[in-house]
């Protein structure tokens, strides 16, 4: 009896939207875009519309949330905070490790007293503690985790990534590993050498594709949790775009998403 061939380590789940998709919530982000004349930051007013392309990895540590969670609460020093090699070989290639600061909303910090210097307001809680999870260590007060940069409250950034592509290609196998998809679309991540770096299928979306053409370029976002994959015993109605956030939330917490702007490339 034949068997179906095992996934290939490139296959991912993935999925296409906008920035402004309540499950990201990415409206307002700053985009700095690398172009010949220098990187130029664009207005972070229309990134709602931006096109974005998440590739949610199979192949990851194979913990559980919760495990992972306990992992990074329990670790006593930065190096004992789990790490994914996928994610590690990206951050190689150019991409930018997304700190826990990129999953909050880019709003403008509201004013923490008056003139008189009366408290108007609490301190809004950080993402860690949203999620009820300790921060993990900083080696210094001047680094976040995993070494990045802090970044002013209520602000993150998300630059290009030099030579990465988004190649799509009309495919008439929706992969085998993914009969629920009924799509003719396959989204293939490359790095600057021309290496297969993730590779999914998706459902067609012209206002999408017609996004993304005339930007040229597409917001990619890889990791472990990125809200494409609810819990095993909830249907995909009962899965809420606030479920998906938190997942892109703790994402973010963990150092477990990496991103970048990348240039699209049209097979059709």
């Amino acid at each position: 009896m034949s068997r179906v061939p095992p996934f290939e380590e490139v296959d991912d789940h993935g999925q296409i939207l906008f920035c402004g998709d309540p499950g990201l919530q990415l409206d307002g982000i700053l985009l700095g875009l690398q172009t010949p004349q220098g990187t130029v930051t664009l207005d972070p007013d229309l990134t709602g519309h931006t096109p974005a392309a998440l590739f949610e990895f199979r192949q990851v540590l194979r913990l559980h949330t919760n495990h992972v969670q306990h992992a990074v609460t329990s670790a006593a020093s930065i190096e004992e905070v789990p790490r994914e090699p996928q994610i590690e070989g990206a951050i190689l290639f150019g991409m930018q490790r997304l700190p826990p600061e990129f999953s909050q909303l880019r709003q403008p910090d509201p004013p923490s007293s008056d003139e008189d210097g009366v408290r108007l307001d609490r301190i809004p809680p950080t993402v860690f503690e949203k999620l009820r999870m300790r921060e993990p260590p900083r080696r210094n007060e001047n680094e976040v985790y995993f070494g990045m940069r802090r970044r002013p409250p209520g602000y993150a950034d998300l630059r290009s990534a030099p030579g990465w592509e988004l190649h799509e290609i009309p495919d008439c196998d929706a992969g085998r590993w993914r009969p629920d998809v009924m799509s003719r679309s396959r989204l293939e991540l490359r790095t600057p050498d021309g290496e297969l770096y993730s590779r999914a299928w998706v459902s067609p979306d012209p206002a999408w594709q017609a996004a993304a053409l005339e930007h040229g370029y597409v917001v990619c976002l890889c990791g472990l949790f990125l809200g494409l994959i609810g819990p095993i015993d909830m249907t995909a109605a009962a899965y809420t775009p606030a479920m998906r956030r938190q997942g892109f939330e703790i994402g973010c917490a963990l150092g477990l998403t990496v991103g970048g702007i990348v240039t699209y490339v049209n097979h059709s």
